[in-house]
């Protein structure tokens, strides 16, 4: 279906949601047209600076979704909401954008699932790595086989705002009830995504989990609050075609900012990318019959790639994507993820 304008809510109005209007003002056929957020005074901000009349200013998720002057909605909360929102918006077969990770949980995930079975809506989980000029160069070289035979991808995505010396305070990220895991669900997800993204699915896992800060301070109460989730997660694992896969990520890397690299080993050659320098691919081969070495250093044209936001839009106008996560991605990504928590508890390698 074409519109000449999509009204678009917006569920959640933290930095996540002040990122994805930010995106929605490059596309030309997309306006905000609700807002969405338990804080009011955050709504009343922003609703103000977008000049949006009090109706569509809301606090409740529902009353947002059931909107039928709301095309589509992007959502942007804290982890312990998503099951919430995605359920609703499949009731009322309203499209959605949701932020990753799909659930906190295999009972939420199997529940959603079942329900998109019967009543099927367009949705896109927030795997944005995915719209990354080089991810998207990657793909294409896999796809070609210029590297041959794909043995072993490694990943590592590494931040250091966990670290003891910045003294991070406790928030809905340290608690498993609201967030389901801890760096596994917050970053350790898009590794996931990755290696389905480049390789395929999982068949099997093996994982290790340990918490480097077992207690931090909650601002609002002075006291000291145990931390529940991962600090640290490891994985190893085989993809199907028997690909072997080896990852880790933590917030405690002294040094980094937002690292994450992904390398894949193949038959013919190996390639390396980072989000840091997301417009390179480090490619190398050998060639020639004396198989001769070569490295080189690809630079790509991020104005080339579309961007996400923009291909979710284009999916809802009946467009065809390959790159598009959409719900089932995000459950077989939660898949995973349990995999690993489930492995990492009790030393047993999970089958998937």
């Amino acid at each position: 279906m074409n519109k000449d304008i999509w009204n678009v809510g917006i569920i959640g109005l933290g930095g996540i949601g002040d990122y994805h209007m930010n995106h929605l003002s490059r596309i030309v056929n997309t306006r905000v047209a609700a807002i969405c957020d338990v804080n009011t005074k955050a709504v009343q901000e922003v609703g103000d600076r977008l000049n949006l009349s009090a109706e569509k200013r809301y606090s409740d998720y529902k009353a947002i979704i059931a909107d039928t002057d709301v095309d589509f909605i992007i959502s942007g909360v804290s982890n312990k909401f998503h099951y919430d929102i995605l359920k609703y918006a499949i009731v009322c077969g309203k499209p959605i954008f949701s932020e990753k990770p799909f659930t906190r949980t295999m009972e939420e995930a199997d529940e959603l699932l079942s329900l998109y079975e019967k009543n099927p809506i367009p949705c896109m989980i927030g795997f944005s790595y995915r719209y990354r000029p080089c991810f998207q160069y990657v793909k294409k070289l896999v796809e070609q086989g210029t590297l041959g035979r794909i043995r072993h991808i490694a990943a590592h995505y590494l931040q250091e705002e966990n670290a003891p010396m910045f003294n991070k305070e406790y928030t809905w990220r340290f608690n498993k009830e609201m967030a389901g895991s801890g760096i596994l669900a917050d970053i350790g997800s898009h590794m996931v995504d990755a290696a389905r993204f480049f390789v395929g699915e999982f068949t099997q896992v093996a994982g290790m989990m340990s918490t480097f800060i077992d207690h931090r301070t909650d601002s609002r109460t002075n006291q000291l609050v145990e931390v529940d989730v991962d600090d640290f997660t490891g994985f190893q694992c085989v993809l199907e075609g028997g690909v072997m896969g080896t990852f880790y990520t933590h917030k405690n890397a002294i040094g980094t900012k937002n690292q994450f690299q992904v390398t894949l080993f193949g038959d013919l050659g190996t390639v390396r990318i980072s989000v840091e320098q997301p417009n390179e691919v480090h490619l190398t081969v050998r060639e020639g019959e004396k198989l001769e070495l070569t490295e080189k250093v690809i630079h790509l044209d991020e104005k080339t790639m579309k961007p996400m936001l923009q291909d979710f839009v284009d999916y809802l106008e009946q467009a065809n994507s390959p790159l598009l996560p959409t719900i089932i991605d995000g459950y077989r990504n939660q898949r995973v993820l349990q995999a690993i928590i489930d492995s990492a508890k009790d030393g047993v390698t999970r089958t998937i």
